[in-house]
């Protein structure tokens, strides 16, 4: 955000609900802007872009947990919100703290499987490094494992297994006949594809999983793994990658008119929730972005809605959010990757550049002003 600002935003107290990639770009652009509160359960932001590396680097799981207090300070709240009351412009917390808002950004994210994402019970950031330590051993200990889903996740994770601790017989089934679902081309997909191979992943594609139920229930146990073309794989590990759920806890009583199908809240094209102008939706719980939910796009949303705050205290027309072309920048292990900008397929060499060799650890550390712990 630009180093222009008006004094009708100093007063006014915005109130963030969410840590995460959304959530902290959003307070960085309004740092030193206007009265700010940056709420999240946990005490550090959960860098999970750089997660699955945690499973196979030892000593890594410490540089994916970045502590909110150095950078924020006292605008920092740790605390769950189980309410936000629209009518009277306040966010409620677990212990029954209310905080009052003139604007309030709603960045609540996703729940998805470990290791890539954490539980929203997962709050105690000693307790998440160890789940992180005890996965890169069960990892060490297996000889054959299955990832399920061939999105982002499940990609990335084969690579980072194969890369890494190359002796693992590695199989990915994914339900679809490519890879990576989305707006990305054939030649994007394929690379993918052929990068796997190449490192002996054992890619098993159009396949459905018959017996979902059962891997979830046996935890980390060797279990046997069947699809419905009558493939049957033995494992030592199973991780599910496919399917985010949208953390709707917050918001879901008092918004829930104002929420899809998939929980996300209904925004429009100035990332304001429907029928409410003080109050925005950003990153994965909002409705903008549909095929793309990324990082990335969370970091344009902030940006949009910092400015859009500033205009609204100023009493000035709002900018609209404009969404950006297919971006995704793909780690296959730290050696490898594939990346598309609009319909460019740059190829593994610029992805190993810009994201593989370190997931942006440095970036986002640097971001909210700190040093990577060594």
């Amino acid at each position: 955000m630009g180093s222009w600002y008006s004094s009708n935003l100093k007063e006014k107290h915005v109130v963030i609900v969410g840590g995460g990639y959304g959530g902290v770009a959003a307070a960085n652009h309004l740092r030193g802007k206007c009265k700010l509160t940056l709420i999240d359960p946990k005490e550090c932001m959960h860098h999970c872009v750089a997660s699955l590396r945690a499973v196979v680097e030892p000593g890594y799981a410490k540089k994916i947990f970045i502590p909110y207090k150095p950078a924020f300070g006292e605008s920092f709240k740790r605390g769950t919100v189980t309410e936000i009351d629209v009518a009277t412009k306040k966010v409620v917390l677990d212990n029954g703290e209310a905080i009052h808002y003139d604007y309030l950004i709603i960045a609540t994210g996703t729940t998805g499987g470990f290791p890539g994402k954490l539980g929203l019970d997962m709050k105690d950031v000693s307790r998440a490094v160890d789940m992180y330590n005890d996965m890169l051993q069960k990892i060490k200990a297996a000889e054959s494992i299955v990832v399920i889903g061939g999105g982002p996740v499940g990609v990335e994770l084969a690579g980072e297994i194969k890369t890494d601790l190359a002796d693992k017989q590695v199989t990915l089934i994914h339900s679809k006949s490519a890879l990576i679902d989305g707006p990305f081309t054939e030649s994007f997909r394929k690379s993918t594809h052929d990068q796997l191979v190449a490192l002996g992943v054992n890619v098993l594609l159009d396949q459905k999983v018959t017996n979902l139920s059962d891997l979830e229930n046996a935890g980390w146990a060797r279990c046997t793994v069947e699809t419905e073309k009558g493939n049957s794989i033995k494992a030592d590990l199973v991780f599910l990658c496919a399917g985010m759920k949208t953390n709707t806890d917050a918001y879901e009583n008092t918004l829930a008119e104002k929420m899809d199908d998939r929980g996300c809240l209904i925004v429009n094209e100035f990332l304001q929730v429907n029928g409410h102008e003080n109050v925005f939706a950003i990153g994965d719980c909002s409705s903008a972005d549909d095929e793309a939910k990324m990082g990335y796009t969370a970091s344009l949303h902030a940006y949009t809605v910092a400015w859009n705050i500033q205009y609204l205290a100023d009493g000035k027309s709002l900018t609209a959010y404009r969404p950006p072309g297919p971006l995704m920048v793909l780690p296959i292990g730290r050696n490898g990757g594939e990346m598309q900008y609009g319909t460019w397929v740059l190829g593994s060499f610029v992805a190993r550049m810009i994201k593989s060799k370190d997931l942006f650890t440095r970036r986002f550390w640097g971001e909210m002003r700190q040093s990577v712990p060594m």
